[in-house]
């Protein structure tokens, strides 16, 4: 197993992290504690990348190119309405990036920053990348100085991802991997097959923003048996969804297979949402539906909704949640 750090350029403040192991090639990238490259083997042994990349490494510092590839978002993933949200009685207004709602975190969100690599090493069996992350109070209008890092353990064919986060203030967070995966290294995942183990999908508005809970029985949204995504994509016009996956605690959440190459990843984690995103808004250099997000976190605009679950982390307490990718082939 071979770890090596390389700094991108002179006029980029990020770096890139390459993890060689047996048959599985893996690399990261500082600006977002993101996942840059995934090489897996096929069914016939082949190694091929199975997660959408940029062509140039200076691209993923421009946002308007970089779509949050394989990147650590928050300080709170996915959408807060309104932009604002209220805490112990005090009233916070945040950077708006989606509408007049808040995105990410905002313009500079976790994944628009670089992030210190404070670990980067391993033995024949696993590799261990570490970023980490301050955030002072006030960042992008969210209370409190946050203390993040995010761990990658990779040993062959399985990828850890533990987050954590402590803060000095009352705040909310929710961190998530925004994962871009085509396991046919194609320009569609119409024939990929997804299945997910949920029986309830959030109900969105037209701004993507929770207005109910719904079973998916009966719905074109019913992924609680392996599907062909093509039918789905016409019918829906594209999966942007949070599933609320049965149980809690560590649980087998999704399962992707690809079309041609045989391969296939499982999605576990401990979070309490899985936002299924079926690259809708995907512009050149790639094509809408290329890829499939699957990113297990907590629930959108819960800071807002409390019914929606917990979000929010006091001092002397830690945030924790690790989500687990395996790849195997059929």
């Amino acid at each position: 197993m071979t770890v090596t750090r390389t700094p991108v350029a002179a006029d980029t403040s990020f770096e890139v992290i390459s993890v060689g192991l047996p048959a599985m090639r893996v690399t990261l990238l500082s600006l977002g504690a993101a996942i840059h490259q995934v090489e897996v083997p096929d069914a016939d042994g082949v190694l091929g990348a199975v997660h959408l990349e940029l062509p140039h490494l200076a691209n993923y510092a421009d946002a308007t190119l970089n779509p949050h590839l394989g990147a650590t978002v928050g300080r709170y993933a996915n959408r807060i309405s309104g932009g604002c949200f209220a805490l112990d009685g005090r009233s916070y207004a945040l950077d708006v990036n989606n509408g007049p709602h808040t995105l990410h975190g905002g313009h500079l969100g976790f994944d628009r920053l670089a992030w210190d690599v404070v670990e980067a090493g391993g033995d024949d069996l696993q590799a261990s990348v570490t970023f980490a992350l301050h955030s002072p109070d006030g960042d992008m209008g969210f209370p409190g100085a946050v203390d993040a890092r995010v761990t990658y353990l990779i040993s062959p064919g399985r990828i850890a991802i533990e987050m954590a986060a402590t803060s000095d203030r009352p705040t909310v967070v929710s961190l998530a991997n925004h994962g871009y995966w085509n396991l046919d290294g194609s320009d569609t995942i119409a024939h990929h097959r997804l299945e997910v183990a949920a029986e309830q999908r959030l109900v969105m508005d037209k701004a993507q923003i929770p207005c109910g809970i719904t079973e998916v029985a009966g719905t074109a949204y019913d992924l609680r048996t392996s599907q062909e995504l093509g039918p789905i994509l016409r019918e829906t016009g594209g999966l942007d969804d949070c599933y609320l996956p049965e149980g809690a605690g560590m649980r087998h959440m999704a399962t992707l297979r690809g079309a041609t190459s045989g391969r296939v990843m499982t999605v576990s984690s401990d979070a309490p949402g899985l936002q299924v995103y079926t690259g809708n808004s995907l512009h050149p250099p790639f094509a809408v539906h290329q890829s499939v997000s699957l990113e297990a976190q907590r629930l959108p605009d819960a800071p807002n909704q409390p019914d929606l679950g917990p979000c929010i982390l006091r001092p002397g307490e830690e945030y924790a949640t690790t989500t687990l990718l395996e790849f195997t082939t059929a």
